[in-house]
């Protein structure tokens, strides 16, 4: 049996993980199945069942630099794609109260609105505020996926309502009675 080098079993690794049977994989590489079985579990090869999420990190780790053997290649890379991580998050900042500053500018001028054109004005503002930023919201949701900023939740709130004064139980016409 030929003995293999590191690429080789770093490309036997890699095709099992991407779902090749280790029969397979022992014919096309020359050696024995029970070889490949006993790397794999000593080294904790995954069984190919999840190749979607190793593609993930394997195209992750790729973008940001950091599939190199390089140590501090590799620091360096993580360095900057975390930089480039954070300017995005400090734009989607700046945008963010670009919007808010919109917003009360429409707020202000409808408060000090006297005619129905000052009116008409205040409301447009306050319309191009909201469309803002719904697109921004849109936008910035997209870019966080693409440079994987948010958690594997989706990025989603949960919202829990407790209240101490008790709990509203139906009466009459829909009204709640506090217990």
């Amino acid at each position: 049996m030929p003995k293999l080098s590191r690429d080789t079993w770093k490309q036997i690794r890699a095709e099992r993980e991407a779902g090749l049977s280790f029969g397979l994989l022992a014919s096309r590489y020359g050696i024995s199945k029970t070889a490949i079985v006993r790397r794999a579990k000593d080294e904790g090869w995954n069984d190919g069942a999840d190749a979607a999420a190793l593609v993930r990190r394997k195209a992750s780790a790729k973008l940001v630099g950091a599939d190199t053997t390089d140590h501090q290649k590799r620091a360096a890379a993580i360095d900057t794609a975390a930089e480039l991580a954070a300017n995005v998050i400090r734009r989607h900042q700046a945008e963010a109260e670009q919007v808010r500053e919109l917003l009360w500018r429409g707020l202000e001028m409808h408060r000090a609105a006297e005619t129905l054109d000052e009116k008409r004005l205040a409301f447009e503002t306050l319309k191009a505020a909201k469309i803002s930023s719904e697109t921004l919201t849109n936008l910035q949701r997209m870019e966080r996926i693409s440079y994987g900023l948010d958690d594997a939740g989706g990025g989603k709130t949960e919202i829990i309502i407790e209240r101490s004064y008790g709990v509203l139980e139906p009466g009459v016409n829909g009204a709640g009675e506090l217990l």
